[in-house]
């Protein structure tokens, strides 16, 4: 009798041995001329070669378990400028053993889908993923266009996006980079998504129930009209955001828009609440017209953003910082959980410099909140009918015109000052300057997007650092 064991091996080597692979070359000898050609003779298993040239084509994996894959990115390039619709699209429940890999998507202008608020519509020009979960990994998305998400849409899957760069897309409506709708649980790992525009989420969108894991991405200089520079979040969708940057993100065109870096608006009773995790983020020279520069929790939105930092962003109105805000009955009050935070050098033209408190009940705990500005009032943080937003253990120092406007519940532990006490250096955070933190500072040598090392916030851990910490050395009492 034949061992199990062995038998399995016998039957995986024999299926195995069926593996193919194919090579495409659009100007030289090869198996096919189009990649579409070569997926239409594919079997599961398959790998297909793409050698570097322009092909004009679009494809659909057809629900197959291959391999397409570029043999250099930059050179390897699917363009559809000439054929309209989705560059590739995944609509036969592919898994993440369908791989696209190392091709350059450009040029597409979507596939028709049914909004569900918007109707009939084009969605993922570069990339169109229904009810599928592919891996798509070291690819280059530019330069396409639709209505829902320029660079890629996805609704009713889970795919993982990996080493991607979305960048130069472009949405009428909702995600320029990237729109997912209709519980999504995508992952997206060490993703640049960038200078893509929308009028909702000019990086991207998330709705319906959507819970994608961002991890290491960088969302810079995305544009949006109306609400969410880099990322909109809405409708019951609670993404988890890990070790992200948001820089540079911008709100143009309406005056009442928010959230230059991010939005998150729970809707109330036409959307659902979101509960949204943010975890060693940075938002930095993020801008709006209306409120919440670095980021807006509006209306149902209930958000936990801890060990983040806030610097340099810009409100039209009020938070230059963070804006959290609901309807005047707190029938949708939004409960923002803010800590270990830094919240610095923010402005408003009218209040909250660092934060504006609007009919809501944050949390803010074992924050700073430093160096900010405010045109009218609440320099460092405004509460405007919100009694019953926490202030516990948190330093509010350094801004203008004053720290602290409106009433509030004070859960002690707090130091409100015109002036902060000296102890930048203080890496571990125990009020003391000295070899550990030097030590800490060296440990981390390097690039660094968050951490506590990096005191001067510029992306480096390295002299300058060390420096500072030689510079304040001794107890900061």
């Amino acid at each position: 009798m034949v061992d199990a064991k062995i038998l399995s091996l016998i039957l995986y080597a024999s299926s195995s041995s069926f593996a193919t692979v194919w090579t495409v070359d659009d100007d030289g000898k090869a198996d096919f001329n189009t990649i579409q050609e070569a997926i239409d003779t594919s079997s599961n298993g398959d790998f297909i070669s793409v050698q570097e040239g322009i092909y004009y084509e679009t494809i659909n994996f057809q629900g197959k378990a291959i391999t397409v894959q570029g043999v250099n990115v930059e050179n390897t390039i699917i363009d559809g400028s000439f054929t309209g619709g989705s560059i590739v699209t995944f609509e036969n429940a592919e898994t993440n053993s369908s791989v696209l890999s190392q091709l350059w998507i450009r040029g597409g202008s979507g596939s028709n889908w049914t909004d569900p608020i918007f109707g009939l519509q084009l969605c993922g020009g570069g990339i169109f993923c229904d009810q599928s979960s592919p891996m798509i990994r070291s690819c280059n998305i530019t330069d396409n266009s639709a209505w829902g998400g320029g660079g890629m849409f996805v609704t009713q899957g889970d795919p993982q996006v990996l080493f991607c760069q979305l960048i130069h897309n472009e949405a009428t409506g909702h995600g320029g980079g990237l729109y997912v709708n209709d519980h999504v649980n995508a992952i997206l790992d060490s993703c640049d998504i960038s200078n893509n525009s929308a009028s909702w989420g000019g990086g991207m969108t998330c709705s319906v129930q959507s819970d994608p894991q961002i991890l290491n991405c960088s969302f810079n200089e995305n544009i949006t009209h109306n609400v969410g520079g880099g990322i909109f979040i809405r409708s019951s969708s609670s993404p988890v955001i890990l070790n992200s940057v948001f820089i540079n993100n911008m709100q143009v065109s309406n005056p009442l828009g928010s959230g230059g870096g991010v939005c998150i608006y729970g809707g109330g009773d036409s959307g659902g609440p979101c509960y949204p995790s943010f975890t060693y983020c940075e938002f930095k020279n993020n801008s709006v017209q209306g409120d919440g520069g670095g980021m807006a929790v509006a209306y149902d939105a209930h958000p936990n953003i801890t060990d983040c930092y806030l610097g340099s962003n810009h409100a039209g109105r009020s938070g230059g910082g963070l804006a959290c805000v609901a309807d005047p009955d707190h029938l949708f009050s939004s409960t923002a959980n803010i800590e270990g935070c830094t919240i610095e050098s923010n402005t408003a033209d009218e209040e909250g410099g660092g934060i504006h408190v609007r009919f809501s009940d944050p949390m803010i705990n074992n924050t700073s909140v430093i160096g900010n500005i405010a045109a009218i009032t609440g320099g460092g943080i405004n509460f405007f009918d919100s009694p019953n937003a926490r202030l516990i253990n948190s330093e509010i120092c350094k801004n203008m015109p004053n720290a602290i406007e409106g009433s509030f519940a004070d859960g002690g532990g707090n130091n409100i000052s015109d002036t902060c006490d000296n102890c930048e250096g203080d890496v571990n955070g125990d009020a003391i300057v000295d070899v550990v933190d030097l030590l800490g500072v060296v440990g981390n040598w390097g690039p660094c997007e968050v951490c506590n090392e990096d005191i001067n916030h510029d992306g480096l851990v390295n002299v300058t650092d060390l420096l500072i910490v030689v510079g304040n050395w001794g107890s900061c009492e």
